[in-house]
């Protein structure tokens, strides 16, 4: 199906056969006083998707450690912090920490150099190569831990100063899947069509292919709605320590077979069509292809998917209804769909993806409080890695770079000649 918030198209999916707490807790050493600082600096923690903000606070004690590191209240984080942000500043004093650009002599060994040194030897090596193979010799490899503006910069590199077609980033190994399903479902890419606070006040939360509890431990304060009402819906082959969020009756763990997730999925599609559960009138206005995906779905009633995926059909029924109950049009106070990597790397990942959305879209769920379908992003900017101009095929903006309006246009900012511009590369998995 495919819906727009509020127009949307389905898309066909098909298949073939200890409680974990948010890391709020101050490690002893990690804000102790030191005897003379400096003023501190508000930021945010580099390393994942959640960015949560810290507070740094330079030190002029010798004898303290060089920075201290706070949590601060932001509305993803909620003032937590993991131990990657509350030791994060522990590199400062690595003892092979790189202080200055080091550059191989005819020793065989690296020396200190200075940047402008550095620089000019590289940019040297990069025409050397280009004039003796021709520009394309040449790649580039982004990556999703780039901010907006050094992402945006790498992309205008590659393409007016190398004039290399050769550029793509980590994100292809990551999202590429959530965002195939995102923009054939909902014509747009987005990992999080929401603030992150929203889904605090979603009565029901169903996360598949995650583990936040581990890997974005204060995410978790998000889900303490939904594990009130009894409706943290966690779909993981193990029982992780997100899957124990719903211990004792907080929720439901659903076990499938690994890589049958997409069957889950469809057998709680069947379950909500064939119960009159669906949101008859949001698909009728706002929704093309739910007929198709209505008659795909009837083909998985929940004693044939339990044969395929190992979740019992009594599970899967009470699933559904479940999720219907929380969503706005039964009266409920919102349902989130959220899918991480684990569903989304595979090989029927963007199929996995698609029958998310479709579910969100079955119980009209997009462009409703608290309500609608997300990807969990890994990286800190994955989001904006792939709009600013680091994908293969797409110029800043989600320009087609086959387009010629989209490259006339962004010729024109970057005052070239769109003659100028390469066109398409390759995706990394043949760029590498």
């Amino acid at each position: 199906m495919s819906g727009s918030p509020p127009t949307s198209t389905a898309t066909d999916a098909t298949a073939t056969p200890a409680t974990a707490t948010p890391a709020t807790a101050t490690p002893a050493t990690a804000t102790r006083p030191t005897a003379a600082r400096r003023s501190s600096v508000d930021t945010h923690c580099p390393y994942c998707a959640l960015q949560c903000a810290m507070t740094l606070t330079p030190a002029t004690d010798a004898a303290a450690p060089p920075v201290t590191v706070a949590g601060r209240p932001f509305p993803t984080s909620r003032g937590g912090l993991c131990q990657k942000g509350w030791t994060s500043a522990e590199v400062l004093r690595a003892p092979d920490r790189l202080t200055s650009p080091l550059l191989r002599g005819t020793d065989g060994k690296q020396h200190p150099v200075t940047w402008d040194q550095a620089l000019d030897h590289v940019a040297d090596r990069l025409r050397a190569v280009q004039d003796t193979h021709g520009r394309d010799a040449v790649a580039v490899f982004g990556g999703g831990g780039l901010t907006n503006e050094k992402a945006y910069l790498l992309g205008k590199f590659a393409r007016v100063v190398l004039r290399t077609p050769f550029i793509d980033y980590n994100g292809r190994f990551c999202m590429a899947s959530a965002a195939a399903a995102a923009n054939r479902a909902l014509g747009v890419d987005r990992g999080l069509p929401f603030p992150l606070s929203d889904v605090g006040g979603a009565q029901a939360v169903l996360l598949l292919g995650s583990n936040l509890a581990e890997t974005m431990p204060p995410a978790t304060a998000h889900l303490a709605a939904a594990r009130a009402a009894g409706a943290l819906v966690v779909v993981d082959p193990r029982h992780t320590a997100t899957a124990a969020l719903t211990d004792g009756g907080q929720g439901v763990h659903l076990q499938p077979v690994p890589g049958t997730d997409l069957v889950v999925l469809l057998a709680l599609l069947h379950v909500l069509w064939a119960e009159g559960r669906v949101d008859a009138r949001y698909l009728e206005q706002r929704v093309t292809g739910a007929d198709e995906v209505r008659r795909s779905v009837a083909l998985w009633w929940p004693e044939r998917a339990e044969q395929v995926c190992g979740v019992p059909a009594a599970d899967l029924r009470r699933t559904a209804r479940l999720l219907a109950a929380a969503a706005p049009v039964h009266g409920g106070r919102g349902l989130v769909v959220l899918t991480g990597r684990g569903v989304e790397q595979s090989t029927q990942g963007t199929a996995t993806v698609t029958a998310a959305i479709n579910l969100a879209l079955a119980l009209g769920l997009p462009g409703r409080p608290s309500s609608g379908y997300g990807a969990v992003t890994g990286q800190g900017n994955g989001q904006g890695g792939r709009e600013h101009g680091q994908k293969a095929d797409q110029l800043p903006g989600y320009r087609r770079i086959d387009d010629p309006a989209a490259r006339a246009h962004v010729a024109a900012v970057w005052r070239v000649d769109a003659d100028e511009l390469p066109g398409p590369g390759v995706p990394a998995v043949e760029l590498l």
